[in-house]
């Protein structure tokens, strides 16, 4: 169960090490108004009494209160039976950062496809001279194609 503190308060819990030379430590937690703390409320003699926090924090009831959710109903005025759970429609789109990040797939790809092309060139003759040169520049147009393949097959 949810509930939000209503004030600012302090909650004592215990922390034991199970280690006999050293000795079990009282901690404090504290929590700010408006918070939400999980919980389950714990009765004494048939009552609620505190609500138990993680299983070692005691909570006063005085000082939180029950979060209550209610399924939102939509109706018609015309006197029809409401109608719950609407279909809604969800689609997805790219942020721009999204789209940023695929053109940058998209060149790092081609670049390398572009640099391995090169090298693939070299060891087969078809380049005459091998030079760095010839290695950058497949890895530019690799990269310059990968780029135009994110750009023309986007969806």
């Amino acid at each position: 169960m949810d509930f939000v503190a209503t004030a600012d308060f302090e909650t004592p819990y215990v922390v034991s090490t199970g280690q006999p030379h050293k000795p079990i430590k009282i901690c404090k937690k504290q929590f700010k108004k408006g918070e939400i703390i999980t919980g389950e409320i714990k009765t004494a003699n048939g009552k609620p009494s505190f609500v138990l926090h993680k299983g070692v924090m005691v909570i006063p009831l005085s000082v939180v209160k029950q979060v209550i959710t209610k399924d939102i109903v939509i109706s018609n005025l015309d006197g029809e039976a409401p109608k719950t759970n609407p279909k809604v429609e969800v689609k997805v789109i790219k942020t721009a950062d999204q789209k940023n990040k695929s053109y940058i797939d998209g060149i790092i790809v081609g670049a390398i496809a572009g640099f391995g092309a090169t090298i693939l060139a070299e060891k087969q003759g078809w380049i005459a001279t091998v030079e760095k040169k010839n290695r950058i520049t497949g890895a530019v147009i690799g990269a310059v194609v990968g780029c135009y393949f994110v750009y023309r097959f986007k969806k």
